[in-house]
């Protein structure tokens, strides 16, 4: 048994429990057993699972709000921010995230901490493209075109994500590189290229 569980091995071992299992193996018994541990203490820290699942979202939000805050429009580049969009889209936990996105079918508020997250990753996706191709409006279709990416590619191709992901996200890149080249050309066309 394990001496000192804490909160965040709770949610390490229930996200590694979503990726491996699915949500329907989220249940007190098998997180215990899998940290090695009593119910009495999952209990001490929770209450119930109710106010396990509480905390677990606030855990998982928070995760990735602290990463999509990397992503600081101003502080970088727009390539670099796009970059860094990518290297963090990399790095989500793919198979957690996928029985996430199942269990908030059945669940409420799964489902609206996906869509908290999912709305502030289009933002901040949004925000890094903006200055490239120059409007608000191509800008939100180009982010809604890179989500529908990542979320179909974590539905459909989840058992072999990373085969996909760089040629898919690679290609993304070129869409978003070929609309920035149309508006530096559009900018030139009008004038708005040239010096004064």
């Amino acid at each position: 048994m394990h001496l000192t569980v804490t909160r965040e091995d709770y949610f390490e071992a229930a996200l590694e429990l979503l990726a491996t299992k699915g949500a329907t193996s989220l249940k007190i018994a098998p997180l215990c057993k899998g940290l090695r541990i009593t119910t009495g203490s999952f209990y001490g820290y929770f209450g119930s699972f109710d106010g396990f699942v509480a905390e677990l979202l606030a855990h998982w939000e928070l995760l990735h709000s602290a990463r999509i805050s990397e992503v600081r429009p101003g502080e970088t580049a727009s390539d670099d921010r796009r970059r860094l969009l990518k290297d963090l889209t990399a790095q989500v936990p793919f198979r957690a995230e996928v029985s996430m996105r199942a269990w908030a079918h059945t669940n409420q508020r799964v489902a609206e901490a996906q869509r908290r997250i999912d709305r502030l990753r289009t933002e901040a996706l949004a925000a890094a493209l903006r200055p490239q191709v120059g409007s608000d409006e191509d800008a939100d279709r180009l982010a809604v075109i890179g989500m529908t990416i990542f979320i179909g590619l974590q539905q459909w191709r989840s058992h072999s994500q990373q085969t996909y992901f760089d040629a898919l996200f690679d290609e993304y890149e070129l869409l978003v590189a070929r609309r920035v080249a149309a508006r530096l050309a559009e900018d030139d066309d009008s004038g708005l290229g040239r010096p004064a």
